[in-house]
């Protein structure tokens, strides 16, 4: 039932609200195994090729519409990132990796990383995290670090003395791995319901310059809220056809409705 009706509201909006590519893209994946790579090299040649140019967020929310930015992001914590890098610079897909601090494979238990998977639900092949080392190696390749939180909890259900532990003490942990200065964060899960406006300022209080959400069919808006920045998931399981169907869609007025993205 809750597809056919995911099916009925992209397939409605497809029909009505359906526009020509907008010049700026904000696109994000999770996972990248090897079955997968030859769907992400064709998407990223895709917009390559329609001159398109790889930026990170702050570089997404500044600039003027109209240049074709596209702002490529990861979110979770997968070894297969660092095993793709060369596949990542022979495309030049310069991306930001949002990451979840709490299960490193070099310091995390196995139990809690396998819990970590499970609450994700993602369908991994291996149900493998970076080591501190292979972040590292990712940051030194030229990619953005960003934070995801500590453990991927849903932060709108834990109490504000939470945020520190889930997202300052993460923050400093990831610079202190990566060597970088993090300005950058996403909200586990993305959607409207899992954040809130104290959870936004907050962040923005402690550092962070840009914040993602998980909000598809976003971009068409003239000006980008850098504490609001709205990506579409690309679906590496679906054809290139139906993920740029997916980036035409206007769904702007749906998620001010209903607070929910017009693809799933």
């Amino acid at each position: 039932m809750k597809a056919r009706v995911l099916n009925f509201i992209r397939q409605s909006h497809l029909r009505f609200a359906r526009r020509d590519l907008p010049s700026r893209l904000a696109i994000y994946f999770h996972h990248l195994e090897k079955a997968q790579l030859p769907a992400f090299t064709d998407a990223v040649s895709y917009f390559k090729d329609l001159g398109y140019r790889c930026v990170d967020a702050q570089s997404y929310a500044s600039r003027e519409a109209g240049m074709k930015l596209l702002f490529l992001s990861f979110d979770d914590n997968y070894k297969n990132w660092h095993e793709n890098l060369d596949i990542l610079a022979k495309v030049g897909a310069t991306c930001t990796f949002y990451v979840n601090s709490g299960v490193f494979r070099d310091k995390a238990s196995p139990e809690d990383i396998s819990k970590y998977f499970d609450l994700n639900k993602y369908h991994v092949v291996d149900r493998q995290t970076l080591t501190r080392s292979e972040l590292r190696d990712i940051a030194d390749c030229g990619h953005t670090i960003g934070c995801h939180s500590h453990s991927h909890t849903m932060l709108s259900k834990i109490p504000r003395e939470g945020w520190h532990g889930e997202i300052a003490v993460s923050k400093k942990i990831l610079e202190d791995v990566s060597g970088q200065a993090l300005h950058d964060f996403s909200f586990p899960f993305g959607m409207r319901r899992h954040f809130s406006d104290g959870l936004r300022s907050y962040c923005a209080s402690i550092g962070f310059k840009t914040i993602a959400t998980g909000i598809s069919c976003q971009h068409y808006a003239e000006k980008v809220d850098p504490l609001q920045i709205h990506r579409t998931g690309w679906k590496l399981a679906l054809s290139l056809e139906d993920n740029i169907a997916n980036l035409q869609i206007d769904g702007r007025l749906y998620s001010r409705l209903c607070g929910r993205s017009t693809v799933g």
